[in-house]
């Protein structure tokens, strides 16, 4: 009989090639198998050899980086799941331009809560969660990464309407029901300030980039600016006649925008303390919705994002205010939306229960999110882009993450 021969083969000389892998042939080890493996064309036998890629050194980053744009959906998969935790630049600079989403799934829920969550934030460093979520006005504090509840800040004495972190971390900023906002020293807990002048409910609050300046908007129809350092109240806007349900500093701290129940969003030069303009939904100068229930502002200041009660997400010319595009999918009004860290994607949440990814440049649905039992309420990025955070009306918070 015949001895198997090992006299070397054509496609053991040429790996990188287009050649398959042969049937029952010796698989080799090292980066010269993991490359062989990779061109096999079997999805199992990619994924593995990604696996064995991560201990081959630079070059096996490498194929691993190649494998994001492999035709396969679970080879990308497997290679984001490898690469997320990564900080080598060129790393970095392939996850900033791969799209993660429709790969997330809910990893847990977070349940302490005694009431809908009204807004959720995650800490610029993204190791620190925080929540709304109770009528007496308390404000959990848990560790993003395991979903343990490390503190609970305790002053205000109505429902906590929306949170926002300074961009140092180190403090967090409060807005609620009981007309107030104020601000907290996370690594001692004690209320630093407390910040009074609304006639109403602070349905919203918003940080300046530098970290100087609060806004806030209310149910007495007015938009305060104060200073942070000292609580106090710089200027007040005036022009929405109902209550501001959202608010946005542009990337450069110079221009806010404002959604409210008055169905307008409108965009303010800030110092100047002047309204630049007033968007509207179509040509009749009316707003196609009841009201603009969440705005945004893009990571490059160039665009504004809208969810209103038309079930509708819709992106604006910040220069222009030329509506660009209108996404639907949503089959109940859209209660929040955001902007992802890169300023590719956005994410929608709904009373419809669930979130929807979106891509930018086209506005096509990329992914629904389903899990939630009741309206998701508000939403938030990890700084890094590899975790989103997301509220719900039924008192809980879940945790999403590529798995």
């Amino acid at each position: 009989m015949k001895e198997p021969s090992h006299e070397p083969k054509n496609y053991d000389a040429v790996l990188g090639g287009n050649n398959p892998l042969p049937i029952n042939g010796v698989v080799l080890g090292g980066l010269l198998g993991v490359k062989q493996r990779l061109v096999s064309g079997a999805v199992e036998v990619k994924t593995a050899a990604l696996q064995e890629a991560m201990t081959c050194g630079q070059e096996g980053l490498h194929l691993v980086i190649q494998a994001l744009k492999d035709e396969s959906k679970q080879v990308q998969r497997t290679a984001y799941l490898l690469l997320r935790q990564r900080t080598e630049p060129e790393v970095l600079q392939a996850l900033g331009k791969f799209n993660p989403y429709p790969f997330f799934k809910c990893i847990y829920t977070l349940r302490d809560h005694t009431h809908q969550v009204y807004s959720v934030a995650i800490s610029t460093d993204g190791k620190i969660l925080a929540t709304t979520g109770s009528k007496l006005g308390l404000i959990n504090l848990w560790q993003l990464d395991t979903g343990e509840k490390i503190g609970t800040l305790n002053g205000h004495t109505s429902y906590v309407r929306s949170l926002a972190f300074s961009p140092d971390g180190q403090t967090l900023f409060s807005g609620s029901h009981d007309k107030t906002i104020k601000q907290w020293h996370l690594s001692t807990g004690p209320e630093i300030r407390t910040f009074q002048g609304h006639k109403n409910w602070v349905q919203s609050i918003a940080i300046s980039p530098d970290g100087q300046t609060i806004a806030s908007g209310s149910r007495d129809t007015t938009i305060k600016l104060w200073k942070v350092s000292t609580g106090e109240e710089i200027l007040t806007f005036k022009g929405h006649t109902h209550s501001v349900y959202s608010l946005a500093f542009s990337p450069n701290g110079r221009m806010l925008v404002s959604g409210s129940a008055d169905n307008t969003i409108k965009l303010w030069q800030i110092w100047e303390g002047r309204e630049i303009y007033t968007l509207t939904g179509n040509h009749e100068n009316i707003y196609s919705s009841r009201s603009v229930n969440s705005v945004a502002i893009g990571p490059d200041g160039q665009t504004i994002l809208s969810g209103d009660s038309n079930k509708t997400i819709k992106l604006w010319r910040v220069t222009t205010g030329e509506e660009i595009f209108c996404c639907t999918g949503h089959t109940e009004p859209v209660r929040f939306v955001t902007f992802s860290p890169n300023g590719q994607t956005i994410a929608s949440g709904s009373w419809d229960k669930t979130i929807k990814l979106w891509e930018i440049t086209t506005g096509n649905e990329l992914c629904t999110l389903t899990g939630h039992t009741y309206s998701v309420t508000s939403l938030a990025f990890s700084p890094d882009g590899h975790t989103l955070v997301s509220g719900c009306g039924n008192k809980t918070v879940k945790i999403w993450r590529g798995a």
